[in-house]
């Protein structure tokens, strides 16, 4: 029996999992690590300790199956984020990671000089992407940037202790915002216009090419038996996506996790020409997609029961919070909340913009304001979805992912806040899974993604719309939509 492992390299956490060859789950194992944040607004990582972390669970994996013969792995991996190292391969600063917001200034900049050629990269910029945060340390850092011989995203640094020479893959390099979509490689305008060199970025691979095999030493040191195929993998979205069977045109991923995302395929690479959406390649040769964002979609939650429930040995459950917003009516007596606490994404693409209960009443009790977080996150989903609508996208099939997804309510209020019935699978950890399917198909295992998704991809009943509660998001989703505009008079940022 031949084994496949994908890896998913996260923001907080390394997963691994393993299919056998007849696509049957085998094994998972993971494994944490922190954000380091030396100076308010940094996120780093230390590379090694990924490369460590991602090493255990490897092993932890390998030890579970009979024969540790692996014919081929893959990556899934968080995206935007920056890996610099010198002639030797050696990191030469900490991993400047996708949630870094230190490069404002540079996003500005990147804006006034390379404007036109945005349309090229599919998607306007931000901090913690590549771009912007090259500009930074080639301004603050120059000893480190002159010393770069090569700048990775996360997860292909994994594949440099695998042995391998600096590569990347078209889906996750085109979410670095130096990158032509259309052509599938570097932008030599973008590249020029911000004065980077070209020769400091890796090559190019369609995320289903073998791109080598694991060298011999690091197999001895992992416990793995016989050669092992690499194949070049995606962006952790990307990955998801295949994980979750949204492989064509007509389907849609939406996703609660830390934050909100709504993901469909397209044919074309079709690009907003208001910049409110992402458009990166995608990890399915011949594909692209369109990717909108809400930044604090389970992250408002999460906020709201640590840092306004919680209070000393008292702690609340997720689940008990959850039965208390069942109680609630749709609308919740009116109450509204704009899950922008960390600014937002789509349309908006606004640092600056901040959250906000609006409409608060003596009436309202703890449950109203979790049922007002899950809606106001479901009414930033629909944003993105409007867009999309807007560009002329529809949708046959939808599928809900992600914690938010275990939340039977949470499904119910999404459901019929977009008017669609949500789908939900039964893979675990569906961006490694979605690894796992690029090295199958990449090593010949599946001919093709929709022939791998076929086999390793099960769908549950779908949550459908209330039609009570149809009726009513429709009506707040108008009032959902003026607030962006009222509370931006009121930031900080203005």
């Amino acid at each position: 029996m031949e084994y496949f492992l994908g890896i998913d390299l996260g923001t907080q956490s390394v997963k691994v999992v393993c299919y056998d060859e007849e696509g049957n789950f085998v094994a998972l194992a993971s494994r944490e690590y922190s954000i380091l944040t030396p100076t308010p607004g940094y996120a780093e990582q230390h590379p090694e300790t990924w490369w460590e972390k991602t090493r255990e669970a490897i092993q932890e994996v390998l030890a579970t199956l009979p024969e540790p013969t692996i014919r081929a792995l893959s990556f899934s991996g968080q995206m935007h984020g920056t890996v610099m190292l010198d002639e030797s391969l050696v990191p030469l600063y900490p991993a400047i990671i996708w949630a870094d917001q230190r490069s404002h200034q540079e996003a500005r900049e990147i804006r006034e000089k390379v404007g036109e050629y945005l349309k090229l990269a599919g998607s306007d910029v931000a901090t913690g992407f590549m771009a912007a945060t090259l500009l930074w340390v080639r301004r603050n850092l120059p000893d480190v940037y002159r010393r770069v011989r090569f700048v990775l995203l996360p997860k292909d640094f994994l594949k440099v202790k695998l042995g391998l020479p600096p590569t990347t893959d078209v889906a996750d390099a085109s979410s670095t915002l130096l990158f032509n979509i259309r052509l599938r490689n570097w932008s030599e305008e973008i590249l020029a216009a911000l004065g980077l060199d070209r020769a400091i970025f890796p090559p190019v691979h369609e995320s289903t090419q073998v791109i080598g095999q694991v060298a011999r030493n690091v197999r001895e040191e992992l416990g793995m038996k016989g050669p092992c195929l690499v194949v070049a993998g995606a962006g952790d979205q990307h990955c998801a996506a295949l994980g979750n069977g949204v492989t064509d045109e007509g389907e849609l991923l939406v996703t609660i996790g830390t934050g909100g995302q709504v993901f469909t395929p397209i044919t074309q690479p079709l690009v907003d020409a208001k910049l409110r959406i992402h458009t990166f390649c995608h990890a399915i040769p011949g594909f692209w997609h369109l990717l909108g964002a809400t930044l604090c979609a389970g992250l408002s939650l999460s906020w709201f029961k640590k840092s306004i429930l919680d209070s000393g040995t008292h702690v609340f459950d997720f689940r008990n919070l959850d039965q208390e917003a069942q109680k609630v009516d749709a609308g919740c007596n009116g109450l509204l909340f704009f899950p922008y606490l960390i600014g937002e994404r789509t349309p908006y693409m606004d640092p600056h913009a901040r959250g906000a209960f609006v409409n608060l009443h003596l009436t309202h009790q703890r449950g109203h304001f979790v049922r007002a977080i899950m809606e106001g996150v479901g009414f930033g989903l629909r944003n993105a979805v409007e867009v999309f609508r807007e560009l002329g996208v529809d949708f046959q099939r939808t599928v809900f992912s992600g914690g938010g997804a275990r939340s039977n309510l949470w499904r119910r209020i999404v459901a019929s806040i977009l008017d669609m019935p949500l789908f939900t699978t039964q893979v675990r950890e569906e961006a490694a899974t979605g690894a796992c399917i690029l090295a199958m198909v990449g090593s010949g295992r599946f001919g093709s993604v929709d022939e791998a998704t076929r086999v390793l991809v099960q769908y549950t009943h779908p949550t459908l719309p209330d039609p009570a509660w149809v009726e009513v998001y429709h009506r707040l989703y108008q009032k959902f939509q003026k607030g962006y505009t009222a509370l931006r008079e009121l930031s900080p940022g203005t």
